[in-house]
Formats: structure tokens, C-alpha cells, sequence
């Protein structure tokens, strides 16, 4: 890791931009000037939670919407040069279509973008590997990546941030803003559940997200170390059966905690760090004053600490157990399951579609579309003009070239003129 960065470009380092990259890449050794700017909203890092945003075919068509109606605006109403980075190639390509189809339809903003090129500084659109030597006063940033159904765990796959560079692109990244960066992301930090073996460049996308929300982060840090006692496997072993998942000797703050409770709807996070302590404990003064410091100092940083004696644990460990489960009830994430669909509501032509979907599921898109449009499609069209039916002929193509996977992507990159023939009895 590097120790220290060429600043002497740079008259003032503000915290507001540069704090993350310090304490996350530089061991906080970079001298950073104090910043006269608190809850400034022309400087420092804004996050937006993109809430309907799905990461399917390598875009998030959703979340490229939000930003590129957030620069329109932008270059509508300030002044300030501005730079668009996204964490992939396509998704750069789908927030640039997105802009120009805004820009299609609004004077204003036409005449913003032809006064902006002729500025020292132009709006750019970039993805992640070839941002670096650009700076603009606002950066813009797609995090890209996100669950692909409402509800569903977000797969734990991140492109060029999952590369063992991947931490210096970042780097990079969060260092291009003279301003503020505006982070727009359609998962939270929580949403990345790190292991001992995850790349650095994960784990500090998912810090910043994190510093991005709250302005900090408690980086806990999964070292994949065993438990410390057999004491601390039976904790374990009796919040496993209730179904909470624990990390042994997980550390932040400097410190390890003895155990740290995943929350099972959200496993990025933990509800709760647990120490077992030892008998030895009551009666040594200086470790239980020690104790209590690491303690106010976890729980300043949001931390819930409880603490379990090992003589109160084996003489009754329920009494101990019970206090600390409802409390992680009373904390976890809602999970979010899926509608079971019983077949015997469904009619006939529900029932031959989920046939069809049991009979294709190994079939290529392709293949897929075109059985589904012998199996079922054409049995409920008879009569209809082959370019009337949903979906058409024509259309069928453009679903096998684009692959649209919500309402929103499919009314983007299905042209309008195949989507009007369809006869209005199956349009609905």
C-alpha cells in the first residue's frame, strides 16, 4: 500500500473530498488541511439511493435514468464543470442515452450542452478505467451494480473493482471531484457482504458507500480467524440454531470482537458484537476500566455491544441467550420472500406458461423466445397478423438483440413503431 501521495499540485487538501481515500489507501498519512465547510451543500460527497434500480445485461437502465436527468439539471442551473464516471463500459454507454434522449426533447438543455463545450473544462462521460488525469468541480458516480429483482440478494460480483488493482482504480475515482462527487447507487453498503478472502478493492467500495451515507465508516474488518475459546464456539453455535450467522474476531476500531452477528436480511451488516468473558474478568479492575472504554468506543460508532460471563453462561445459558435474541429480532432486516404461486389458481394459459418455463429453463434466450412463441403465444393468437401478436415477429427479434428484463428497459430499447402494431385486445 502506498505510503504517501504527491500533493504539491495542490494548494489545500480538503477533507470533505479527500478523507476517504486518506484513511482507506493511506493509513492516514496524507496532511490534510481543515475544512471550513460542515454539512456544505456545494462540497463534499451526497449520496442518492436509487430504489427501483436493477443490475441486469452489465447496465442498470434505472439508475442511468437518475443520473443523467440529475446532469441535466445540473448543467441547466450551475456553473461548475462536471464529470460522469460509471463502473462499466455499458453502463457509461446507457447513461450517454439516456442524456441524449433527455436532450432530444428539452431547448434549454441543448443550448446548455453547446455552452459547455465551448468551456475549459466540457462534461465527459467515462467509465472506471479511464478516468484517471480528469478532474471536474462535481463528479458524478454510477455504482452500477445492484440486485436484479426486487428483494433479491445483490451478487457479489463487481467488474474491474473485484481485480487485485481494483482499490487504486477506486483511489482514483474518489479523488477527481474539486468539489463535491454525487454517489448514486441502487444497493447500499450493506448490500456487499465481505469475507475474509474478498479483494480490497470490494471492501473499500463498500466503505465508501457506507462513508457516502453516514460521512463515516466503522470498516469492520473480517480476518477468517478462529474462535478464541470454546466458550465462544458454544455462543455461536446457539445463535446459529436461532438462525443468526456469526464472524469470530472481527476487528474495528483497532479492537476484535470476540463474535460479530451477521443480520440475516441484509448480511453486509451486523446487528451486534458479542464479548464472552472470562471469569478472570470480575476481578481485575484494570481490564474491566479497559473494557469499558473499547465499549464507548464501539457504540459511538454504532456498534451494539452486549457481553456474556462465562460462569452466568454456563450455570443458565438460556437467561443469557433469550435478552440478546429478542434484541437481534428487534434489529434485523425485514427478508423480503418471494410470492409462492399455487397452480391450482393459475388458468389454462398461466399453466401452459409455467410449463413452458420448466421446460425451457436450459434453453438460450433465443431459443426460449421462439419456443414460447410456438408453445403458447401462437395457441392463444389464431387469427391475429403475425405482426399484430405479442410479441410479434419483429419483436421477437429486437427482445433476442436488447433483452430487456423490466417495463422501463423494454419500452427504452424496443422501438416504438413495433410496439404500436400490436393489437390493442393483446396489448393489455
Amino acid at each position: 500500500m502506498p505510503k504517501s501521495l504527491d500533493v504539491s499540485n495542490l494548494e489545500i487538501v480538503r477533507p470533505d473530498y479527500y478523507y476517504f481515500s486518506n484513511m482507506n489507501f493511506y493509513d492516514g498519512n496524507l496532511v490534510l488541511f481543515p475544512s471550513p465547510h460542515s454539512e456544505s451543500e456545494e462540497f463534499g460527497v451526497k449520496f442518492h439511493y436509487v430504489q427501483r434500480g436493477r443490475f441486469v445485461n452489465r447496465r442498470n437502465t434505472e439508475e442511468a435514468r437518475a443520473v443523467a436527468e440529475a446532469v441535466s439539471q445540473h448543467l441547466k442551473t450551475k456553473s461548475e464543470s462536471i464529470g460522469v464516471v460509471a463502473m462499466s463500459v455499458s453502463q457509461r454507454d446507457q447513461i450517454e442515452k439516456a442524456f441524449e434522449d433527455i436532450q432530444k426533447q428539452d431547448i434549454a438543455l441543448q443550448n446548455a450542452v453547446d455552452k459547455n463545450l465551448d468551456s475549459e473544462d466540457p462534461l465527459f462521460f467515462k467509465n472506471l478505467e479511464n478516468v484517471q488525469g480528469d478532474e471536474r468541480d462535481v463528479i458524478y458516480i454510477s455504482c452500477t451494480y445492484g440486485p436484479q429483482e426486487h428483494g433479491a440478494p445483490v451478487h457479489q460480483r463487481f467488474g474491474p473493482i473485484n481485480s487485485d488493482n481494483g482499490w487504486r482504480r477506486l483511489n482514483v475515482l474518489f479523488t477527481r471531484s474539486k468539489k463535491r462527487m454525487h454517489v448514486f447507487s441502487s444497493m447500499q453498503h450493506t448490500d456487499i457482504v465481505p469475507s475474509a478472502n474478498t479483494k480490497e478493492g470490494v471492501v473499500a467500495f463498500r466503505n465508501f458507500l457506507e462513508y457516502a451515507v453516514t460521512g463515516r465508516t466503522s470498516h469492520p474488518k473480517i480476518t477468517g480467524n478462529d474462535a478464541d475459546s470454546d466458550f465462544e464456539i458454544d455462543v455461536a453455535s446457539a445463535l446459529y440454531k436461532h438462525g443468526y450467522e456469526c464472524e469470530f474476531q472481527v476487528g474495528a476500531a483497532g479492537y476484535f470482537i470476540d463474535l460479530a452477528v451477521r443480520d440475516p436480511g441484509s448480511p453486509g451488516r451486523f446487528l451486534m458484537g458479542i464479548e464472552c468473558d472470562g471469569a478472570t474478568y470480575h476481578s481485575a479492575k484494570s481490564v474491566r476500566d479497559r473494557d469499558r472504554l473499547r465499549q464507548e468506543i464501539l457504540e459511538n460508532m454504532d456498534w451494539k455491544i452486549s457481553r456474556i460471563w462465562s460462569t452466568d453462561w454456563f450455570s443458565n445459558p438460556e437467561s443469557q441467550l433469550n435478552p440478546i435474541i429478542e434484541e437481534l429480532n428487534s434489529l434485523r432486516s425485514e427478508v423480503i420472500e418471494p410470492i409462492p404461486i399455487e397452480e391450482t389458481s393459475l388458468n389454462e394459459s398461466e399453466q401452459r406458461t409455467l410449463a413452458f418455463l420448466d421446460e425451457g429453463k436450459d434453453l438460450t434466450v433465443e431459443q426460449a423466445l421462439k419456443h414460447f412463441d410456438h408453445q403458447v403465444i401462437s395457441a392463444e393468437s389464431k387469427g391475429i397478423d403475425t405482426d399484430k401478436k405479442l410479441p410479434s415477429t419483429s419483436m421477437i427479434d429486437a427482445l433476442i438483440e436488447f433483452q430487456p428484463t423490466t417495463r422501463s428497459e423494454f419500452t427504452e430499447m424496443i422501438p416504438q413503431y413495433i410496439r404500436t402494431k400490436v393489437d390493442p385486445s393483446k396489448g393489455k
